[in-house]
């Protein structure tokens, strides 16, 4: 989870944290498991558009793989626009 952290500082990806073993956040974390169908597997990713719709993205090996995308040259990302990257979701 920290290295998540780092990568969403080191990427100026705005963040809400919410701590799962929290009781004050037990409301929203079940809220997010519930629209991942995932509980109790950390980190989740997940983003909230305007309308506070909330979508989740995945999980950490995810985003890793996302970041690792990446750093794919320029020409390759042009040419596979279906390549996602982190900066292509965030």
């Amino acid at each position: 989870q920290g290295r998540a952290l780092t990568l969403l500082l080191a990427k100026n990806v705005p963040h809400v944290k919410v701590d799962g073993m929290d009781p004050t956040q037990k409301e929203r974390r079940d809220e997010l498991f519930k629209i991942s169908n995932i509980r109790a597997n950390y980190p989740q990713f997940f983003l909230e558009d305007e309308s506070g719709t909330v979508i989740y993205v995945g999980n950490w090996e995810y985003i890793e793989g996302l970041n690792e995308s990446s750093s794919l040259p320029e020409e390759t990302l042009q040419t596979h626009p279906e390549i996602m990257t982190l900066e292509r979701v965030f």
